[in-house]
């Protein structure tokens, strides 16, 4: 039964035709199971984790990470290795900062950072020359920084949760004329 399994992980895992869902996530345990050159996604959630999981580094080949609803608040710079890592979602953990170790990941085409405790957008926000989309939606930022604005692949950000009056979204979208900005209504409150 084991073998029968990690061969279905495995055509999961190859894109093979045989499967309909080629992109399914899988986790430690199941990619465990399977070649590491194999993994393409991965997804560890709801797992307390505190810090970046050693194991993962196992899968040089990753396009997708979920480390959603943990509890982790940094990423390391050693990252870096995963030079076809597009997709990383890191919401609902316990990031303060916007962890600027993913501005090293030159394919990287989404961010989603929703849900955590982010105060500002570093600046060179901008070394992510291919990012399509970036999730803000639900932390206190209240300086998107001026990185944002040479992203010239950006197609939509979330900027849902974040309190802003109707001045400041009017800006915001002058400065990103052709990306999908996602706002709440307009609070009453003074900039």
């Amino acid at each position: 039964m084991r073998k029968i399994f990690a061969i279905i992980l495995t055509l999961i895992a190859t894109g093979s035709s045989y499967c309909a869902f080629s992109q399914n996530f899988l986790s430690l345990k199941q990619a465990s199971l399977i070649h590491s050159d194999s993994v393409q996604y991965l997804k560890i959630t709801r797992q307390k984790l505190t810090h970046f999981p050693n194991e993962i580094f196992s899968y040089k080949n990753l396009v997708a990470l979920d480390l959603s609803k943990n509890k982790i608040k940094n990423i390391p710079d050693s990252i870096s290795v995963f030079d076809q890592l597009e997709i990383v979602n890191l919401r609902k953990n316990n990031f303060e900062v916007f962890p600027e170790s993913l501005f090293q990941l030159k394919k990287i085409k989404e961010i989603v950072i929703s849900s955590n405790q982010i105060g500002f957008i570093p600046d060179n926000i901008s070394q992510c020359t291919q990012l399509r989309k970036l999730d803000l939606y639900n932390n206190p930022i209240s300086d998107l920084g001026h990185g944002l604005q040479d992203l010239k692949n950006m197609e939509e950000l979330d900027l849902r949760g974040l309190m802003m009056n109707a001045k400041k979204q009017k800006a915001i979208s002058e400065k990103l004329p052709l990306v999908h900005i996602l706002f709440d209504a307009p609070c009453n409150c003074v900039d």
